[in-house]
């Protein structure tokens, strides 16, 4: 089977301690005036501190704003607030520096200096045609994979569901990856945002859209994040641990946005905007029931999952093995403390699935990447079986 591949990314710089160079980046893409954009659990934390004085080094002028929220996923008027500041401060450079949340308000604002309209208009893929302003992002977590994708979600205030922004036009010029950043994130953080990170990898790997490119990286990806997500639960300062874990989380973005997540992330956008879950509680919850489900269409990708989180799968049938592999990421899950059911965050009400699926179902974008083609009443089973 021959497939055509396109492979896009930013410019990475990774390691340890090259938060330091934001500002010699930021004077590679011709910044004079950037909007800084952190919130205000890293203002405290110092650890934007050496960014700026980077900055101000290459006598580039910096506004710092500094942005809370009440919802795990930020407002579209939040990032059109943002975009408003970038014109009345006339800034050529946009850096976002914390979780997926401050990266998808800091690429909007940037997309939305040179396209006009509401955030809402540009919902789906592909509708941002003009290229923002220059961005740089920098991430405090090991999860999003945001620093180096095309997407920014955001929660529609109308509809009360989270939704997608996916277009070329958002991607990053530079990601500044720095695992020292991530060692002042919370255990309860680390161990959301790194599932997350495992199903930016895994689930692209199961659907349409993987290619041998793709699932190279994703193989690694799992394997990474299988091995250390626990250590760094366990132990932030766990220098190794952290690093491993900003590696595998990059690589999964590159999985994410090369070939896109699918059924868990349509699944979850109904759960996280009607009950304000964090992202990757939302996906956490109905995970194995959506991979149970599927398994049947891609039983040997299921299988090298299982290999690659380091279970023995030899002399298996598929049909066992493929057991091995939902047990394997349950057991994940489970072990950083994560809710692997509905149940497990006080969701019980039953009646609310039609409603779910409905608006699941809707999310075509994602679900035309699913290896299995599901009806509502699929979806419907999927919820409640996850119960």
């Amino acid at each position: 089977m021959f497939k055509d591949i396109t492979f896009k990314t930013p410019d990475i710089v990774f390691g340890n301690g090259k938060a330091t160079e934001a500002g010699i980046e930021a004077k590679k893409l011709g910044a004079k005036k950037v909007l800084f954009i952190t919130g205000p659990h890293i203002k405290k934390a110092g650890i934007a501190d050496d960014v700026i004085k980077s900055l101000e080094a290459e006598s580039i002028e910096v506004e710092v704003d500094i942005q809370g929220r009440e919802t795990p996923e930020p407002t579209t008027e939040l990032a059109e607030d943002t975009g408003r500041l970038a014109k009345e401060k006339d800034v050529d450079l946009i850096i976002g520096m914390g979780g997926g949340s401050i990266m998808d308000v800091a690429k909007m604002a940037a997309a939305l200096q040179t396209n006009e309209g509401r955030v809402r208009e540009y919902f789906g893929k592909g509708k941002v045609k003009n290229k923002g302003i220059p961005t740089i992002m920098m991430p405090t977590t090991s999860g999003t994979g945001a620093e180096i994708t095309k997407h920014a979600i955001f929660l529609d205030e109308e509809t009360d569901v989270k939704k997608a922004v996916a277009s070329s036009a958002l991607l990053p010029d530079t990601a500044i990856v720095d695992p020292l950043l991530t060692v002042t994130c919370p255990a309860s953080v680390t161990a959301s945002s790194g599932l997350d990170a495992f199903i930016h990898a895994a689930e692209p790997f199961v659907s349409k859209m993987a290619n041998p490119l793709t699932d190279a990286i994703a193989v690694k990806a799992i394997s990474l994040i299988t091995r250390w997500l626990g250590p760094a639960y366990s132990d932030g300062e766990d220098i190794e641990a952290r690093y491993n874990m900003a590696l595998g989380s990059m690589l999964a973005g590159f999985v994410l946005n090369n070939s896109g997540t699918s059924l868990v992330h349509a699944m979850a956008y109904p759960l996280g905007g009607e009950f304000h879950l964090r992202h990757g509680v939302s996906l956490s919850v109905i995970l194995t029931s959506c991979f149970d489900y599927i398994t049947v269409a891609r039983p040997k990708k299921f299988i090298q999952m299982a290999e690659a989180m380091g279970e023995n799968v030899e002399g298996l049938s598929d049909r066992k093995a493929t057991k091995v592999a939902i047990e394997a990421v349950e057991h994940l899950v489970r072990s950083v403390d994560m809710p692997a059911s509905l149940t497990e965050v006080d969701i019980t009400d039953r009646s609310k699935v039609d409603q779910w699926a409905v608006d699941a179902h809707a999310e075509q974008r994602l679900l035309s990447r699913c290896v299995r083609n599901l009806s509502e009443e699929d979806i419907k089973k999927i919820y409640n079986n996850a119960f």
